[in-house]
């Protein structure tokens, strides 16, 4: 009896030992795969992230390349209406209509980047030509001050920033450059229903297709649309779009700061 037992005891005894092998066998094996769901995941989030960064440090650059380009040339430039980077020009001035389209890289002195980085860009106009002092076409360098012909201040600086003054007295369109909410403080981020305020330009880099549409540029930026999410917009799930905008004071209020 006592070997008997002792047999049993040692057959439950292994099997208790197999059956805890099998369980934390199980238990491993969840373990190890939760650590690299947990690791990939990470992995996702952190490459994200940084391209978010880049996104953002490429927006501030065109930013401060338009601001340059406006000190030096007295107008903002005129959007590409290809990709190929260079300014949609007629005779040398911005094409009548052109408001909307590619940044122009090149024309700005920057290099061409693939088409995954390229952004889109929208600058206002307005012209009024029988009334220079009142126009508000900031892609086109015009005297609005009444400066003569080869005196210094003839299409300077100040003549853009008479331009912006205009511009600011303008109600929001849908037919020229605006901005939408920002999903808080500023309201809806919604283009038909709550145009907040008018832009002087918006840059939008689209970094990728997260609302699945096809485009990367997510909503509620679109290939035809005059319209941008407020800078001040969060990420969210289904856009990482980052904008840059001025309003025409603010861009008014850097250029005089800017003059000598």
């Amino acid at each position: 009896m006592s070997s008997s037992g002792s047999c049993s005891g040692t057959l439950h005894k292994r099997a208790t030992q197999r059956g805890f092998s099998l369980v934390e066998g199980a238990i491993a094996l969840v373990v190890a795969g939760l650590m690299t769901w947990a690791a990939f995941s990470g992995y996702v989030t952190v490459s994200e992230q940084q391209e978010i960064e880049r996104g953002r440090a490429e927006a501030e650059q065109l930013q401060s390349i338009l601001r340059a380009f406006a000190l030096r040339n007295g107008r903002l430039p005129c959007p590409a209406s290809t990709p190929d980077g260079y300014e949609a020009l007629s005779s040398g001035v911005c094409a009548s209509g052109v408001q909307l389209g590619w940044f122009p890289y090149v024309s700005v002195g920057l290099e061409l980047p693939t088409d995954r980085l390229r952004a889109r860009y929208s600058v206002f106009r307005e012209a009024n030509l029988a009334v220079p002092a009142q126009d508000a076409d900031l892609a086109v360098e015009l005297e609005r001050t009444g400066d003569s012909l080869g005196a210094p201040t003839h299409r300077d600086i100040t003549d853009l920033i008479v331009g912006l003054n205009n511009a600011s007295t303008k109600p929001v369109s849908s037919t020229r450059t605006y901005l939408t909410g920002d999903g808080g403080a500023a309201g809806a981020i919604d283009c038909a229903a709550n145009r907040v305020m008018v832009a002087a330009y918006w840059v939008v880099v689209p970094l990728q297709d997260k609302d699945g549409d096809g485009n990367r540029l997510d909503a509620p930026h679109t290939l035809t649309s005059l319209c941008a999410a407020s800078p001040s917009a969060p990420l969210r799930f289904a856009s990482d779009d980052v904008v840059i905008a001025e309003s025409p004071a603010q861009l008014a209020g850097w250029l005089r700061k800017s003059l000598p």
